[in-house]
């Protein structure tokens, strides 16, 4: 699987995007667009990253970010939704 993304994604330093997932099938995430992803972080597995939305640094997202919100921590929750 391809990571696929829309318009208007800055990634920083050192942020892995992947497919991985133990012994499941491997599916990419999909981003949508304008998303910020923050130096380190990690976004793994067959998951969506919505419209509009920030991603820590070092945060590692399991699932999928709805629209207008932002990602911290490990594992990543929503802290705020605008």
């Amino acid at each position: 699987s391809e990571v696929k993304g829309g318009k208007n994604i800055v990634i920083e330093s050192g942020v892995v995007i992947g497919a991985a997932r133990n012994g499941l099938p491997v599916e990419a995430p999909y981003l949508k667009n304008n998303i910020f992803i923050g130096s380190g972080a990690k976004i793994l597995g067959g998951i969506s990253i919505g419209n509009h939305v920030n991603i820590g640094a070092n945060a590692v997202v399991l699932q999928n970010v709805p629209d207008n919100s932002t990602a911290v921590g490990v594992p990543a929750r929503i802290i705020e939704k605008k």
